[in-house]
């Protein structure tokens, strides 16, 4: 995948955009988009292999949970959110209660302080960004899997782009990882790219 020489950050603190910010607007992009999911389609098939869309929303809902945990210092659990972990009667009752904690713990968290994380204890602002980056991800996915299009803002499409520049392959396709790149259309947007690059079945 190529992208613009400025996203290339590999994970540099010196260019982190306020991740605050950055993590209120992933959560609210991804909260407006299960607001509008019609009743009838929670139990459809998603865009991702084996699950369906109440469970890709569950996923979400668990990287949600973990940013918030991860702001207040909480006591995080090991591997990826499994759906069966973050199913709620309401959904979107359920973001909207993370939005309000993750804006009351944002002012005192300090983004320098270790936690917890994949690559072993780092600083809170670098925890924060794969959560963050999930979510704008996992809001991509539940967009085409209603039959939607949708463009990342450009603030979270950066992070992301970054981030995937920042992983090793052999990583980046392990199993329950990313699958094999998919070929992007000619003038393809940046989003496209990225999501084909990222093993979905992008359309022109």
């Amino acid at each position: 995948m190529s992208v613009p020489a400025r996203t290339v950050f590999l994970m540099s603190e010196d260019t982190t955009t306020d991740l605050g910010v950055l993590a209120i607007e992933a959560l609210d992009l991804l909260t407006t988009a299960v607001r509008e999911v019609p009743a009838e389609r929670w139990d459809d098939p998603s865009i991702l292999q084996d699950w369906t869309v109440r469970e890709l929303v569950a996923h979400a809902t668990g990287s949600a949970t973990r940013i918030i945990v991860l702001a207040e210092d909480g006591e995080l659990w090991d591997g990826p959110s499994e759906p069966s972990d973050w199913m709620y009667d309401s959904p979107v009752d359920q973001l909207s209660a993370l939005g309000i904690r993750l804006r009351d713990a944002l002012p005192t968290a300090d983004l320098d302080a270790p936690r917890k994380s994949p690559q072993g204890e780092v600083p809170l602002r670098r925890a924060l960004m794969f959560p963050i980056a999930d979510l704008a991800l996992h809001t991509w996915d539940l967009r085409q899997s209603l039959g939607e299009s949708i463009e990342l803002p450009d603030d979270l499409l950066t992070l992301s782009e970054g981030l995937v520049q920042s992983v090793p392959e052999q990583m980046l396709r392990r199993p329950r990882g990313f699958g094999p790149e998919q070929l992007a259309p000619a003038g393809a947007s940046r989003t496209t790219k990225l999501m084909a690059f990222l093993g979905r079945a992008v359309s022109p």
